[in-house]
């Protein structure tokens, strides 16, 4: 291919992002990448969307434009939500002609209580980033004509050795668990963990774009569906990972946490901990209970694209995470006390 690269990538330094920038160099179609930070460059820009206008080597035709950025907090308030993943798919929209073939990833999560994105009401929606999600789907539907809009659950790294350009999300939860930062798993054993690797998203993104923009809006769910793994069985998968990766670096066992439903937690172990627990504890407790809806969801997404089986991807994710997060994976937890 000479001349520029016609296919833009936005959040291009994140998780995902990375991933698929990575894929079409490796299909022959050479993006162009954008992000917040990184280093320009002939193939990469800096562009803080919907904050500034863009730099001049973005104002030019694209061919195709794959949306990524997202910022995956459950707690920010509604406002820097919808700083963060809504304001700038507007800015990054300006850029994309009639013709360009917009790909916008969106979450799983996103169709929020409801199990679909129509609702603006915030109560729909577990969290400030369901809601913020949902509201950059109908923001494409009313503004592009054509789009394929690809959802996808919790994201894991590479299949071939777990790697990921920046973990974070869900790698909050085995550095709590070497940390302690966290007395109990608030789950339901019997809820569904679906995960996706991040090549599972970019080689669908390349397909799509091999395949042509749709006439109109098109919708894919990447995932596991009901062959997802058990929350249960996918946090035994945690636990021999990071264990199997500390017996190696000579650092004790972790025990496996005790499990309580929600209703449990909630009703007999959150006022205990709301009362005698100091103020370190009661901060851990409160940031694990953002986590708690995602480990109870017992009926699962009705995928479109159903991706191979996932245990070895978890299995790979945290172990990979653990020897790039070192000093976190060494840590050995202190017992809890009132």
């Amino acid at each position: 291919m000479t001349g520029p690269a016609r296919t833009l990538v936005t959040g291009a330094t994140g998780a995902v992002g990375s991933a698929v920038l990575r894929a079409l160099n490796a299909a022959g179609r050479p993006a162009h990448g954008v992000s917040r930070g990184g280093v320009p460059g002939r193939d990469h820009s800096v562009w803080r969307m919907g904050e500034e206008e863009p730099p001049a080597e973005l104002r030019r035709p694209w061919d195709a434009v794959v949306h990524c950025v997202a910022d995956t907090r459950f707690n920010l308030p509604d406002a820097e939500a919808e700083d963060a993943n809504v304001r700038p798919l507007r800015a990054v929209l300006s850029l994309a002609g009639r013709d360009t073939h917009l790909v916008h990833l969106s979450s799983s999560f996103a169709t929020g209580l409801e199990g679909d994105v129509s609702s603006p009401a915030r109560d729909a929606y577990r969290n400030s980033y369901e809601w913020s999600k949902a509201t950059a789907e109908r923001l494409v539907h009313a503004e592009r004509g054509h789009a394929d809009i690809v959802r996808f659950p919790i994201v894991m790294g590479a299949r071939a050795d777990g790697h990921l350009d920046r973990y974070s999300g869900f790698f909050w939860l085995p550095a709590a668990m070497c940390n302690g930062a966290v007395p109990a798993l608030v789950v339901e054993e019997k809820g569904l963990l679906d995960i996706v690797s991040s090549d599972d998203v970019a080689t669908h993104v390349v397909q799509l774009l091999d395949g042509g923009p749709p006439d109109g809006h098109r919708l894919s769910v990447l995932g596991r569906g009901d062959g997802a793994q058990r929350v249960g069985d996918a946090f035994d998968t945690v636990l021999k990972a990071l264990n199997t990766w500390r017996a190696e670096h000579g650092v004790p066992q972790l025990d496996p946490l005790p499990h309580v439903t929600p209703q449990q937690w909630n009703r007999f172990y959150l006022p205990f901990a709301e009362e005698y627990l100091d103020r370190v504890q009661l901060l851990r407790v409160t940031a694990f209970r953002a986590y708690q809806g995602y480990l109870s969801v017992t009926d699962p997404f009705d995928v479109t694209v159903r991706v191979p089986p996932t245990r070895e991807v978890l299995y790979r994710s945290i172990r990979r995470w653990a020897q790039t997060h070192a000093t976190s994976a060494r840590r050995v937890p202190r017992p809890w006390r009132a």
